[in-house]
């Protein structure tokens, strides 16, 4: 990326990345309010639920839990304090969500305004609809169902009149297995409640991003375009990794798939392969191609998912603040532009690097 460039639209969107963050550090503050009276609000249902066995145990203040549930003479022990907690949640929960509005319209607003400047030849598109037939037509995601939650940040696409290339941001909530064992822990009395804490009060009060802290299976980049070389079956490549192996090897839906072990240490090293063929994926990894992935994955460094199927290539990279979202921390730098052209950049050379026509 032209270095002028680049200073000229830091310039242009300067004084927005100023109010972004002023916006963004009101939005965390009323955040970590929300939470923390939530957690208060969780902790006392805890208490109460604890506090019929605790006048047997030697804590010393077992006799006074012993006393909060109501009675007849003070039917409404519990009901004054948890109205006030919720009063408190509700005005709390009003400022957040008007602060947060306001951040991410400037946010979108700003994000727009640098990508349109730095990308001239690319169509960016916010508020679109996720790509749903391309992420389930890519074979990446096991648990992936039509029901599956799917987030679009932000989508670019080249001009040209035959679409070739398309880049995404996207957030999946899908069915795995690290999701099915939280959503069965739920169903557990008195434990569901410090899951919740732990899932949602907690998270959000460390946590740096002003937002709900969403259990995404997957977030950041998902690109597809086509190639020339019509395939029979289809080859994926996964970063190693033994939760992506496992939900592989669980998942009912491509029991057709087997493992390919490839002569190359260095790439079975790093990268796990599947394919419906063993001679085709053998045909598709070529020495020189493996060698072009594991340039990616160390300029990305971050784990990469790759697919060859009929004549569409897919890859997604993760990215865990997502690709058009601010990162965390100061953005009155250049180094702000410099990461998102950076990630765009490979992006749009992935096509170019695997010399797939």
């Amino acid at each position: 990326m032209d270095q002028q460039l680049l200073q000229e639209t830091f310039t242009e969107v300067q004084e927005s990345l100023k109010d972004i963050q002023a916006k963004r550090k009101r939005t965390h503050f009323y955040q970590k309010i929300t939470w923390g009276i939530t957690g208060i609000y969780l902790v006392g249902m805890l208490i109460l639920l604890a506090s019929s066995y605790l006048p047997s145990t030697d804590l010393p203040f077992g006799g006074h839990l012993a006393k909060a549930p109501p009675s007849g003479n003070n039917p409404y022990a519990l009901v004054f304090p948890f109205a006030g907690l919720m009063v408190l949640i509700y005005f709390s929960t009003s400022f957040f969500i008007q602060a947060f509005q306001k951040f991410k319209t400037q946010e979108m607003k700003t994000m727009a305004s640098m990508v349109d400047k730095l990308f001239p030849d690319l169509e960016f598109t916010q508020g679109a609809s996720p790509p749903n037939k391309e992420i389930q037509g890519s074979k990446l995601f096991a648990w992936l169902k039509s029901e599956t939650l799917v987030y679009n940040f932000g989508q670019m696409r080249s001009r040209s009149r035959e679409v070739e290339f398309n880049l995404a941001d996207i957030g999946i909530i899908e069915d795995n297995l690290s999701n099915k064992a939280m959503g069965t822990l739920m169903h557990i009395p008195v434990l569901n409640m410090g899951l919740v804490l732990y899932q949602n009060v907690f998270k959000n009060l460390v946590s740096k991003k002003p937002e709900e802290n969403l259990p995404y299976s997957f977030r950041g980049m998902f690109c597809w375009m086509k190639f020339q070389k019509k395939l029979e079956g289809h080859t994926v490549v996964f970063s190693r990794n033994q939760g992506v192996k496992l939900d592989r090897w669980s998942s009912f839906k491509f029991r057709e798939e087997q493992e390919i072990f490839l002569e190359d240490p260095r790439f079975s090293k790093n990268f796990i392969v599947y394919g419906t063929d063993q001679v085709e994926a053998r045909y598709v990894l070529s020495t020189s191609l493996m060698e072009r992935i594991l340039e990616l994955k160390e300029k990305y460094d971050s784990s990469l998912y790759l697919s060859f199927q009929n004549k569409q290539l897919h890859l997604a990279v993760k990215n865990e603040n997502g690709l058009f979202s601010f990162p965390s921390g100061s953005l009155n730098k250049l180094q702000v532009l410099e990461e998102l052209t950076r990630q765009i950049e490979l992006g749009l050379v992935v096509k170019k690097s695997l010399r797939l026509n």
